[in-house]
């Protein structure tokens, strides 16, 4: 197999933040996400919960509420404004404002006409959103106090508040507040905030509180049914299942807890909610809770985004959890420089890479360093605005970022590169208004060449000429009929071929020479995650969602014979996965080795050599024991796995068999986060 020498990045101080809004459509089986600095993140669910794309959010926009209706996604925040989502230009298409502040909760009726959204000022407002549109309505009577939580009632009548001390339950045909149920107090001068509430079609209200209780009551008649000590401090989240006889809190106390709907006694058909089962997977408060298809999802401070399934027996249930490690990489190598580029919200760095001397050593050495890694450069976006993305060309000469209205190119000049700090001097180069436009550019490429910069927007694709100091646009292809975002892009090495990807499962190669379409790839059944061309040019390279990698021939235009071959012969094993393969690329010195990584691990894909057996245990705990037999087996098979990097954020091959990982450790990550909940554990 050959060995390689690793650029160990380690600072790459990508920092994920905490999760506040979770909202689940069934149309299209995609789950938004929005985080404490205001972007909020696509998953499709259907894609074994593949992370399509983020949406980089405003400068001091936060993210309190999000509601989906159809394949349309709104947001409300504490700057007083729900606000329509284009999820595909990955910016705001519609604004509205609520003219009662800052907007703490945010609901839609059963029919998806109207959006309900609490205010600071203790108002509910209502928005139409019914034949694409976001208008005002009116406003509700004000009442005393912010409204924390909100719910619309199937029957699209009734709206049921939560508040401090208090729940409302409101008329909206008249506005006004029909009940008003009053909580209790732990403590004689301290407030008690209902921070989550829900309403099932028979009229059982559900709320969650700063005390710690879950309570249920008789909406129709404003009586108590039932109140549970749930956690040991707030609950701050709330769902309920579809068929309204499960309901699921967390909260500051991140343990989740399941109520059911049930008979007491097997002779009686009288129901009732209790307490039944207890997970304790999230380490922090949890801020957010919702149902997806037959899951519980939930999120909050830890970053974690935790699924559970519903209706598993505790002796076999069934979780997940997904570390906040984006599908897409934030980071970009000059391979011929060595220099990496690392993307951040709202600047970019750019590093030259640290030397040795040193060309062997023992699995795992640290070998020493001559040069240590150095920054050359960090470049701040214009006022702030989010870096949606970024490149830089294999020489380090030329340097690319967009927001989420302009495409920046600059030129970079490395002066005295041996030294320890070269000198560096930058220059943005000047480009036409057709060439500076983002148009919700998404992905861009430079050629190896440095000649020309390609970027992927929504239905084009754009090559841009970098000549004679200035950006031109020198030809558009236009695909028609395209009403989504392309998510991956690359080019050959021979600066001919451009090959792109998009949420509909569609994967399509162009010439750029001769500015002509070529052919789409046989569509699969799930989203494209990692692609790569070979050495040569002939060959593309693509792993999907579900673990599968196929190998298509761009001269025969069809899948290659070793692919042909192999296509079924995937271990279950590998196939068991569900860490996605973000990155992957043939070995620059062995074309028929290929490289590909997900966030837990680094594989090498022999072609050369067989597949393994369908019931082999690729990823049992000896097979990474160096004894000779397990070494001769590991071998004499195609895969050589290194499960030794946690979590990878970039994979890239430089010349001289050298590899770079971008790493940041759970435990890295975990130490960035606030204390948590103390709680009292048996003998300690």
């Amino acid at each position: 197999m050959g060995e390689f020498r690793v650029h160990h990045i380690r600072f790459y101080e990508y920092v994920p933040k905490a999760i506040h809004c979770l909202a689940y459509t069934p149309v299209s089986e995609r789950l938004a996400v929005s985080r404490s600095d205001g972007s909020i993140e696509i998953w499709s669910i259907r894609d074994d919960w593949y992370q399509e794309k983020i949406i980089p959010p405003s400068e001091g926009d936060s993210v309190e509420g999000l509601v989906w209706h159809g394949i349309r996604l709104f947001s409300a925040g504490l700057d007083g404004n729900v606000k329509e989502i284009d999820v595909v230009q990955l910016k705001i298409k519609r604004c509205s404002s609520s003219n009662a502040g800052p907007i703490w909760c945010l609901t839609k009726n059963s029919t998806g006409t109207q959006l309900a959204a609490g205010t600071e000022d203790g108002c509910v407002v209502l928005f139409e959103i019914d034949g694409d549109k976001l208008e005002y309505i009116r406003a509700f009577d004000k009442q005393e106090g912010r409204i924390m939580s909100i719910c619309w009632h199937a029957s699209e009548d009734l709206i049921v508040t939560g508040g401090i001390d208090n729940i409302r339950l409101w008329s909206v045909n008249s506005g006004r507040a029909m009940q008003r149920l009053t909580l209790g107090k732990q403590d004689k001068n301290q407030e008690t905030v209902v921070w989550c509430v829900a309403i099932t079609s028979d009229m059982t209200i559900i709320s969650g509180d700063s005390r710690g209780k879950t309570t249920f009551w008789n909406g129709k008649h404003g009586t108590l049914l039932k109140s549970f000590q749930s956690h040991k401090a707030d609950v701050l989240s709330l769902a309920v299942n579809q068929t309204e006889d499960v309901v699921y809190t967390s909260g500051i106390d991140p343990s989740l807890v399941q109520f059911d709907f049930t008979t007491t006694k097997a002779e009686s058909d009288w129901k009732m909610w209790v307490k039944s089962v207890v997970h304790s997977q999230h380490t922090h408060d949890v801020r957010a809770l919702t149902t997806a298809d037959n899951f519980v999802v939930s999120g909050g401070v830890d970053t974690n985004l935790i699924f559970n399934c519903m209706g598993d027996q505790e002796s076999n249930h069934h979780w997940r959890r997904i570390p906040p490690v984006p599908h897409l990489s934030h980071v970009s190598v000059a391979r011929e420089a060595k220099v990496v580029l690392l993307r951040y919200p709202d600047y970019v760095e750019v590093w030259k890479l640290g030397h040795t001397d040193k060309e062997k050593g023992e699995n795992g050495d640290i070998l020493p360093l001559r040069s240590n890694p150095v920054k050359l450069i960090q470049l701040k976006s214009k006022s702030s605005e989010p870096v949606i993305c970024a490149a830089i060309s294999h020489d380090a000469t030329f340097l690319a970022y967009s927001d989420v209205d302009t495409v920046r190119v600059y030129s970079i000049s490395l002066k005295q590169k041996d030294l320890m700090q070269p000198q560096v001097s930058m220059k943005r180069l000047c480009s036409s208004p057709s060439s500076s436009q983002s148009d919700g550019t998404h992905c861009m490429a430079f050629t190896r060449n440095s000649k020309r910069l390609i970027k992927v927007a929504p239905s084009r694709i754009h090559i841009l000429s970098l000549e004679h100091e200035e950006v031109e646009l020198q030809h558009t292809f236009h695909i028609p009929h395209h009403q989504d975002s392309f998510h991956l892009l690359s080019l050959s090495p021979d600066d001919v071929l451009a090959a792109i990807t998009d949420h509909q499962c569609n994967i399509y190669l162009y010439n750029l020479e001769t500015k002509q379409y070529i052919c789409n790839l046989p569509k699969y059944k799930c989203q494209a995650t990692a692609l790569s061309f070979s050495p040569d040019s002939t060959e593309l390279v693509v792993a999907y969602a579900d673990q599968m990698i196929y190998e298509f021939s761009v001269l025969g235009q069809e899948y290659t014979e070793w692919c042909k071959q192999n296509s079924k012969k995937y271990p279950d094993q590998w196939m068991k996965r569900h860490n996605k393969i973000t990155h992957i690329m043939y070995n620059p010195h062995n074309p028929q080795q290929i490289l590909l990584s997900d966030e837990q691990m680094f594989c090498i894909l022999d072609k050369s050599q067989p597949f393994p057996k369908k019931d082999a245990k690729m990823f049992h705990k000896r097979a990474w024991q160096s004894g000779e037999k397990e070494h001769k087996q590991r071998t004499e098979t195609a895969f050589h796995v290194c499960p030794k990097y946690k979590y990878i954020y970039h994979m890239d091959a430089l010349e001289d068999n050298w590899l770079v990982i971008a790493e940041r450790t759970p435990v890295t990550l975990y130490d960035m986060l606030p204390p948590t909940l103390k709680q009292k554990k048996f003998g300690i």
